[in-house]
């Protein structure tokens, strides 16, 4: 009974060892080659760092690697903040595991009003509801996805 126990238990370690191995490994492959030139963010940790760059142009990039056990990590790219104003409308990025990538804007309107809207690679809401907004912001979106594509190459 004993033996048959410790062969569970043992079992069981070697499957945590195992996920932990190839999560590791996945995520600092994949997300490794995205923070080339950047910076490691003092707000990161040593298992889910973050990496921050802001370009001539004052564009803000962020490579955000999974949390632990996670496959889910992202990119961003924001617009230069005005008047000290910190809220600009920014892309989000979500690499898939097989390569592909899910893309998602913040923007913001003049009175301060926020959405979060699912797009495809050309700048189009994924959503019916969400295309008047998406219209109303389509050059900085535009400058999102060029900045975006210039820093990583996702595109291609």
């Amino acid at each position: 009974m004993k033996r048959k126990i410790l062969k569970i238990v043992l079992i069981v370690v070697i499957v945590f060892v195992a996920y932990n191995t190839v999560w590791f490994s996945w995520a600092h492959v994949k997300y490794g080659k995205l923070t080339d030139g950047m910076e490691e963010a003092e707000f990161g940790d040593p298992i889910t760092p973050r990496y921050i760059y802001t370009d001539d142009d004052r564009y803000d990039y962020l490579v955000k690697y999974p949390d632990y056990l996670s496959f889910n990590g992202n990119m961003s790219v924001g617009l230069p903040a005005m008047n000290e104003n910190p809220f600009t409308d920014a892309l989000i990025i979500w690499p898939k595991i097989i390569g592909k990538y899910e893309l998602g804007v913040l923007l913001y309107d003049g009175d301060g009003t926020e959405y979060a809207v699912y797009i495809d690679a050309d700048g189009n809401a994924l959503s019916e509801e969400d295309k008047d907004v998406v219209s109303r912001h389509r050059e900085a979106i535009k400058d999102l996805l060029i900045k975006a594509d210039e820093k990583w190459s996702i595109f291609d």
